[in-house]
């Protein structure tokens, strides 16, 4: 981290709809399961209602409706809860992503002279998923014309900044942690060892399930065994589940996602690096399994966490990752869920490869790149451009301490020249020896690939480059249900070494391994010639 605090460098991200969202850390309070709203004398649309929160009604607003999207569906999804300047207001969302890190000053900034528009702060690019996304901007969204405004039944909990001296921020003492609740146990958990929260999850019953594994849910296209927590832990009983299960969260073991079962998230805090205390080395079932506790007596008489009980016990997801019962459950069910997909795909037709997660970007139309190829993103400047509208090369940038040659993607492609904008960014890739910068005119979505299927060669428009096509004639299938659509991937490597070949950096001989065989609409392949 830098001399920014983990506090000033977390963000919370959440799903609504086919939107990957995030808040400042700071602005988010808590995260609680939809409930139904009251009524409320508000004659804005987008506020679907008032949220009863320890005895103060708390303004619900639906980002889609604001937005003027397809209508949002409220079951299953959760409610959070942000703050600002000693008020609140609730988001709806379908669904808590996980905590991440990354510097405010990266953010590719947006700027909009309408109201709506300006609650969109800019992008930030989650590293750790690889996933850009669109970060808010909480004093934007406090300010829409005609909110009902809530003032906050805690105010003492509103600004951590506050309550951190200058001194405590600079060295970066302060340790996020998700509190929760399993049976009458309270745990925590660090929210960047966590991959996703689960709202209202659906127990599918499973023949293996006993003891601690209570069956299994559907995630992302997979069937992953769920475990219930303080079960497991040895601080609840082995009893099958009284009610349905509120919450869960996701953690990867060995690589393979398995979920944990709990009965709600309570909070999301920072506490001093140094309140968690060792627990003894006997009496507890699984004390590897548990980095400590955090005794409640760290939180002011004023917050309700210091009523809880003694202490949350504080897990260690790496310790429990390297649990061998879970491994091997949890990589059976990952093998069974993937040959039944790979059924399913062959049923529709040639499974894609190496194409697991696609940058998806527009050039006019969409297109999209291996995600693995992208180094790094970066937003457009316009005063790079230094050549003729008729060179594709715009210009040179320096990045660094490295001077970086940026192309227009779509004129090299031998398309018109984008109109490029704030809103555009550059792709860089590192490939046979050479940095080069590929100007697109706005980023779309991290996608996973689903199917790539046999094509004829993509049109008859297309430069050749000493005959070859510069593009790879691949398709691939991304996004879901009813946004399922067909882009075109393109590979920026192989763009690398054309580029190289065209200015007789290149060695032919690693032209000749590039080239893409040409396909005729008979199904024959072959090389096109030189």
């Amino acid at each position: 981290m830098s001399e920014l605090s983990q506090y000033e460098q977390g963000f919370g991200s959440f799903r609504i709809g086919e939107m990957t969202l995030a808040l400042p850390m700071k602005s988010v309070r808590e995260v609680v399961p939809f409930h139904p709203l009251m009524a409320l004398p508000c004659p804005q649309p987008w506020i679907k209602g008032g949220l009863n929160l320890r005895g103060v009604t708390i303004p619900v607003l639906d980002l889609e409706c604001l937005l003027n999207r397809p209508g949002h569906q409220y079951t299953p999804g959760c409610i959070l809860l942000i703050a600002h300047e000693n008020h609140l207001l609730g988001l709806i969302a379908d669904q808590v992503k996980a905590l991440f890190f990354a510097d405010p000053g990266a953010m590719h900034m947006v700027s909009s002279v309408d109201t709506i528009g300006s609650i969109f702060a800019g992008s930030l690019m989650n590293s750790e998923l690889n996933q850009l996304v669109q970060v808010l901007s909480t004093q934007a969204l406090f300010d829409l014309p005609g909110l009902p405004k809530a003032e906050d039944p805690e105010p003492h909990r509103q600004s951590l900044e506050l309550q951190t001296s200058n001194e405590d921020t600079a060295l970066n003492t302060r340790t996020p942690l998700m509190l929760m609740q399993s049976m009458s146990t309270l745990f925590a958990v660090n929210p960047k060892d966590i991959e996703t929260t689960v709202v209202n999850p659906v127990l599918l019953p499973s023949e293996y399930a006993g003891g601690f594994y209570k069956g299994n849910l559907d995630y992302r296209e997979q069937t992953i065994p769920a475990i219930d927590l303080a079960s497991y832990l040895g601080l609840g009983t082995h009893k099958p589940l009284q009610h349905a299960t509120q919450q869960a969260f996701v953690i990867r073991i060995d690589g393979n996602p398995l979920a944990l079962l709990i009965d709600r998230v309570l909070d999301i805090v920072h506490v001093p690096h140094n309140s968690v205390i060792p627990l003894p080395g006997f009496g507890l079932s699984k004390p590897a399994q548990l980095e400590g506790a955090l005794p409640c007596t760290t939180f002011t008489k004023e917050d309700p966490h210091s009523q809880r009980g003694p202490q949350y016990f504080v897990l260690s997801c790496q310790r429990i990752s390297e649990d061998q019962e879970l491994i091997e459950l949890a990589c059976i069910l990952a093998k069974a869920s993937a040959s039944a997909q790979l059924d399913a795909q062959n049923q529709l037709g040639k499974a894609a490869h190496g194409l697991d997660r696609l940058m998806v970007y527009r050039l006019g139309t969409e297109f999209s790149t291996p995600i693995e190829q992208v180094r790094e993103v970066l937003p457009y400047r316009a005063d790079i451009e230094m050549f003729e509208r008729s060179n594709p090369m715009l210009g040179i940038l320096t990045h660094r301490n490295e001077s970086i040659p940026v192309f227009d993607l779509a004129q090299w492609l031998g398309a018109e020249r984008q109109s490029l904008d704030h809103e555009s960014s550059i792709l860089v890739v590192n490939a046979h020896g050479a940095s080069v910068g590929f100007a697109v005119t706005s980023l779309t979505a991290i996608e996973n690939a689903q199917w790539e299927p046999n094509v004829p060669v993509l049109g008859d428009q297309r430069q050749l480059l000493h005959g070859k096509l510069k593009t790879t004639q691949r398709l691939a299938q991304i996004g879901e249900n009813k946004h399922q659509r067909m882009v075109e991937v393109i590979d920026l490597q192989q763009q690398v070494l054309l580029i190289l070949d065209q200015f007789g950096l290149a060695v032919p001989t690693a032209i000749e391994a590039v080239a893409a065989p040409v396909v005729d609409p008979l199904g024959h392949s072959q090389h096109a010639a030189h």
